[in-house]
């Protein structure tokens, strides 16, 4: 037995299956215009019913998208003729697209018109728009107006190019009217009765149905509440604009991680710093702002450099793999994907972050053993500097993190942050730690007194130094120094012991 959520995720992969047909469909009847369209079957249609029923189909869809869709005639009641088929690919590729090109909040008025000799569809949105110069293109094949691809909004550019050739074997003519930022009017006028209708063959009226939608999903399945974990829950942000995959990879992944999603990467960016991610798992080809830019946004900026980010796309092909890494990208999976290696990814990665706290704590951090690769980044540059800075003033009893923000001209939250997601230290430890490691290796060295060592580290007071210093390193400075005084005998020891037996 399949329980609810599995028949939510065959559900999914049943539809985006569906709209993959339909666009096939699309382009294959396309390709084929001539034997597609070379015979009508029409019949005789009340309009005003056909066109409630298309608007309705669309209702759902506008209302996840909070457009406003309106109706409205100028007739009680019309009978026309048509191909219904064909009406509803032409009826469904221009509501698809005033949907699609169509911000949020926007607006799309649909009309229905009876004239003297003629009916007539208008659709107008207040969507983004074409340029003008550009305008003169609108009916070839594969035509998408720059500020489309310029989003990143999906399309295949053959849809109007069909609608304008079904126009035409319906005896209609079809005007565009737009402007960019403002939005686009489609006008369509038929002429009344089927005289001119030559060669089609006369068929029952087909039973009123609604039409599907190209390349548009609503999803059935439902997004979950985020996972209600402590403080040190792993955060993931998934920037994704196919709602489907999007709610998907939220109900998967927030079993293990705290989990928040959005649509674009312009979106990201804004819940970025509120949201503090432990890693973003991003597709490229989004609206508004693209994966590859998001990433490289976050991989340009000091305060979000550190966090990794996980591209997912369709451009699985080695040349986009590269550029992708390019960027800054920490890791790049193509679709479709295994969710266990997706998984999988993610753990090594957030894991490998947590390896670099250490790292970035450790005491043996020495500018010259670390790879140059390391140390051409951003985080890197970043904690070299502090504790270039620190050591600077390790003898300072002032010293503040303030102050240390400050050489950094970042805010005192902005370095806090940055700190914490690299060594898991509040700033003020991790002064401290540096301070502490700078004690212990004088320590070893045995060259000065646990009063001196005080002062060179910035303690005032020697015993707190050595309360500070029990604390760090669970003994106290002399038996530190003890410590160490005996393995550096033990080492001469066997040196001159090996020495001996070469000889």
């Amino acid at each position: 037995m399949v329980n609810e959520e599995g028949k939510g995720h065959v559900s999914m992969a049943l539809r985006n299956v569906d709209v993959l047909l339909r666009l096939i469909t699309n382009l294959i009847n396309f390709e084929r215009i001539n034997t597609y369209s070379s015979h009508m079957y029409i019949a005789e249609y009340e309009l005003g019913t056909y066109m409630s029923g298309i608007c309705d189909t669309f209702h759902a869809y506008a209302n996840i998208k909070h457009i406003r869709l309106t109706y409205e005639s100028n007739f009680q009641y019309l009978n026309v003729w048509f191909d219904r088929d064909k009406m509803d690919s032409i009826m469904k590729n221009i509501l698809s697209n005033a949907m699609k090109y169509t911000p949020e909040n926007g607006n799309i008025y649909v009309s229905a018109s009876e004239y003297e000799d003629g009916w007539g569809i208008e659709v107008k949105d207040t969507g983004i728009g074409i340029p003008r110069n550009e305008q003169k293109g609108l009916f070839h094949t594969y035509f998408r107006g720059s500020n489309a691809v310029n989003l990143r909004v999906s399309g295949s550019g053959i849809g109007l190019a069909l609608v304008h050739r079904l126009v035409r074997l319906h005896g209609g003519k079809i005007t565009i009217e737009s402007t960019a930022e403002q939005g686009t009017l489609v006008r369509i006028i038929f002429p009344k009765g089927n005289k001119h209708f030559r060669k089609a063959s006369i068929i029952s009226a087909t039973p009123e149905r609604s039409i599907s939608m190209p390349e548009v999903v609503i999803p059935a399945l439902s997004a979950v509440e985020p996972k209600q974990s402590d403080a040190s829950s792993r955060r993931i942000l998934i920037v994704e604009d196919n709602d489907d995959l999007r709610i998907y990879l939220v109900n998967t992944l927030g079993e293990d991680y705290l989990v928040q999603s959005c649509h674009n990467g312009k979106e990201a960016l804004e819940i970025l710093s509120e949201f503090k991610p432990d890693l973003v798992l991003s597709d490229i080809m989004m609206p508004e702002m693209s994966g590859d830019e998001l990433c490289a946004a976050i991989k340009g900026n000091i305060e979000t450099s550190h966090i990794p980010v996980l591209l997912l796309t369709a451009l699985g092909d080695e040349k986009n793999m590269l550029e992708g890494l390019k960027i800054g990208a920490d890791d790049y999976m193509a679709k479709p994907f295994s969710i266990s290696i997706l998984k999988a990814s993610i753990n090594r990665l957030i894991t490998n972050r947590i390896l670099l706290h250490k790292k970035y704590g450790s005491s043996d951090f020495e500018t010259e053993k670390w790879p140059k690769g390391c140390r051409d980044t951003l985080d890197w540059k970043f904690i070299a500097s502090v504790r270039e800075n620190v050591e600077k003033n390790m003898a300072d009893p002032d010293f503040t993190v303030d102050m240390l923000c400050s050489l950094h001209h970042m805010s005192r939250s902005s370095f806090y942050n940055k700190v914490k997601a690299l060594t898991d230290c509040s700033p003020a430890d991790y002064v401290r730690l540096i301070r502490m490691q700078y004690a212990a290796r004088m320590l070893k060295e045995g060259e000065h007194s646990i009063t001196e060592i005080a002062d060179m580290t910035g303690f005032c007071d020697a015993k707190y130094f050595r309360e500070v210093f029990r604390k760090h390193f669970g003994v106290s400075p002399s038996e530190y120094r003890g410590k160490g005084t005996a393995e550096k005998e033990n080492s001469d020891l066997k040196q001159d012991n090996d020495g001996s037996m070469s000889k």
